[in-house]
């Protein structure tokens, strides 16, 4: 398929059609290593999830900012990985975990859930970018898989189920919404984080 794209965004695509590969082989080694590290440490999750940024959504989005990105290497999630909790503290534990398994690109990677004023409620997710280490996983015919970078999104389930509503609502729609609807999206994020909180300190 075809896509009205710049000779430049066009480059940034061919090269994603080129590594899919590679990225299809990474999918696998990111929730199988998820997958098993929750479940040795005995922890009990929502979901984990994995996939791959189809080309269509991937090309809209070249489309819309392709002139952020120098090259494919520069689009962190392409891969993208996430795993839903229960409680908040248990975000923090997946956390360590991760840190554990792949190496963090700490520069790039951010914190969503201390970026608010103390008066402003909204999206919290921790986001780390990572790479899979050769101590892990190492194939000499595509030395580099090691170095493509992928995202892995940690959050609560109430957090999730927030952030998918206000995508919906607020991005995919398309529509601008008004003031008075998005100060209620807002006190309803405000009401979610202090339930996960109740919920966390209940369990305690």
């Amino acid at each position: 398929m075809e896509y009205n794209l710049d000779p430049h965004c066009q480059m940034i695509l061919d090269e994603y059609r080129d590594k899919k590969q590679s990225f299809n082989t990474m999918l696998k080694i990111v929730r199988d290593q998820l997958e098993k590290c929750v479940k040795d440490n005995g922890l009990y999750v929502t979901a984990i999830e994995a996939r791959i940024k189809e080309e269509k959504s991937l090309a809209g989005k070249l489309e819309l900012k392709g002139h952020k990105y120098k090259s494919l290497d520069d689009i962190t999630d392409i891969l993208g990985a996430r795993v839903i909790t229960f409680y908040t503290d248990e975000v923090d534990k997946i956390a360590a975990l991760v840190e554990g398994i792949f190496e963090i690109d700490w520069g790039n990677s951010v914190d969503k859930r201390k970026l608010h004023e103390l008066d402003q409620f909204g999206y919290m997710s921790l986001h780390y970018i990572c790479r899979i280490p050769k101590s892990l996983y190492f194939d000499p015919e595509d030395p580099e898989m090691n170095e493509l970078r992928f995202e892995v999104q940690m959050r609560t389930a109430l957090q999730h189920v927030w952030a998918n509503i206000h995508h919906d609502i607020g991005y995919k729609s398309g529509v601008e919404v008004p003031p008075a609807h998005l100060r209620n999206l807002n006190r309803l994020a405000g009401m979610l984080e202090l339930a996960d909180e109740q919920f966390s300190n209940i369990r305690r």
